[in-house]
Order: C-alpha cells, then sequence, then structure tokens
C-alpha cells in the first residue's frame, strides 16, 4: 500500500484533463500534472488570487422558483384533467413545454415551472366573460368534467384493421418485364435503376436536382427518344 502512494501524486492537485486557467503552469515542465500543480499550490512566488476558481455558487442560485400560491395554481389543473405539466419535471424531458423558449440561465427545472407558471397566469386571464364571449367557449360548459384519456399502455395492435388497410390502399406493380430496363418503353414503372447500380445509365451525367433512381427513369426515356429517332433517320 505505501509503494502506491508513492506513485500517485500528493494531495492537494488539479485532476489530469482539467481545461481550466492554473497560474504559472506554462513556466514549469518535467513532471506529471499532478505533482507540477501540487508544487504550484504552495509556491510563494507565483500570483494568484485569493477567490479560488471553483467557489461555493449554494448562495449565488436560488432554487426557490416560485410561490406556493403559483404552485398550487399548476397543479390544480391535474385535478379536471389529465395532465403532463407539473411543478417536478424531471430534465431531460424533450417533449413542449409552455414557454420554456423565452427563458434561460437557469436550472431545466426552474425554467420549466416557470414556464408553465407564466402559462397558466396566461390562461387564467382569459377566464373571463368577455374572453368567453370572443372565442366561442360556452357558458354551459362544466369545469368539473374531467378529461381523462380512455387508451391505455401497452396499445393493441388491429390486425383487421392492418389487413384491411393493405387490401385496400397497398399499391399492386405490375410483375416485371423480361426485358432490360434500356428497352422498355416510356412510362413503364420499371424503366428505372435502384440506388447502387454501377453499370452505364444513358444520359445519367445531364441529370441533377433529382435521387438516383428519378434520374435514371428520366435518362432513360431520354435515351429511348433518341434511339427512336435514330431509326427513323436510318431508314
Amino acid at each position: 500500500m505505501g509503494s502506491i502512494k508513492k506513485i500517485l501524486p500528493p494531495q492537494p492537485h488539479y485532476l489530469s484533463g482539467y481545461a481550466g486557467y492554473v497560474p504559472g503552469y506554462k513556466f514549469y515542465y518535467g513532471q506529471s500534472y499532478g505533482k507540477l500543480t501540487h508544487d504550484l499550490f504552495f509556491d510563494k512566488t507565483i500570483n494568484r488570487s485569493n477567490i479560488p476558481v471553483l467557489s461555493d455558487l449554494t448562495n449565488v442560485h436560488d432554487d426557490t422558483f416560485c410561490t406556493l400560491e403559483e404552485m398550487d395554481s399548476i397543479n390544480k389543473r391535474c385535478e379536471t384533467r389529465s395532465c403532463k405539466y407539473t411543478t417536478n419535471i424531471i430534465p431531460g424531458y424533450a417533449g413542449y413545454v409552455p414557454q420554456y423558449n423565452f427563458l434561460c440561465g437557469n436550472k431545466f427545472t426552474v425554467d420549466a415551472t416557470l414556464g408553465m407558471t407564466n402559462f397558466v397566469k396566461i390562461q387564467n386571464s382569459c377566464l373571463c366573460p368577455q374572453c368567453e364571449q370572443t372565442q366561442g367557449y360556452s357558458k354551459k360548459f362544466d369545469k368539473n368534467i374531467k378529461d381523462v384519456n380512455k387508451y391505455t399502455h401497452p396499445f393493441k395492435k388491429n390486425v383487421d384493421g392492418v389487413k384491411l388497410f393493405k387490401e385496400q390502399y397497398e399499391p399492386t406493380l405490375p410483375s416485371p418485364p423480361s426485358l432490360t430496363p434500356y428497352f422498355l418503353e416510356n412510362g413503364n414503372p420499371h424503366k428505372k435503376f435502384m440506388v447502387g447500380y454501377a453499370g452505364h445509365v444513358p444520359n445519367l451525367l445531364f441529370q441533377f436536382g433529382q435521387s438516383y433512381t428519378p434520374s435514371t427513369n428520366d435518362a432513360l426515356n431520354i435515351f429511348t427518344d433518341q434511339l427512336e429517332k435514330h431509326k427513323l433517320n436510318s431508314i
């Protein structure tokens, strides 16, 4: 165990990979990063700030982002509807959060809750008789009706519906012809080459602005027209 302590750099030191500024580091060399930064900590010839780089930020950022009344107004929305927006949105949520795009500089949960607070305030400001008349709200609307989603996970696959959809809407292409696509008539759906075909396609060099398969179709159509014209001129 004692031999391992001799290998490890003494404490305190900066870990290897630290990309921040270390006073005096660029003027010294010949030691490992941890050993050198440890010596620089106690080198009195180096001018350094009295404030450490990694200072305590607990007093700078305040997590009290909304009042109890605002939190209650957000959570009360879930009493009359099936809502997913609450005051405890987990960081990493990639869905849409109302008013979140207009906020920045705080943690995700803080900005998401502030966005929801602003959204609820905007909705509450429109719950007046004038707004209900202009926006077409019914005065007979029962606010106690719960908007509950009747669908539950996991969703079951409707086999009969899928089969019926395929029978009605699945396109049926004609069977591939025996001729090569070079000599098929124009308008044939098989007059084309799939992506990855490495053979020569006449006039393909002059086609651009499309993907490969539509370009080969246009090029082969031009080739067929030129071939028919050449046959007529040779008679």
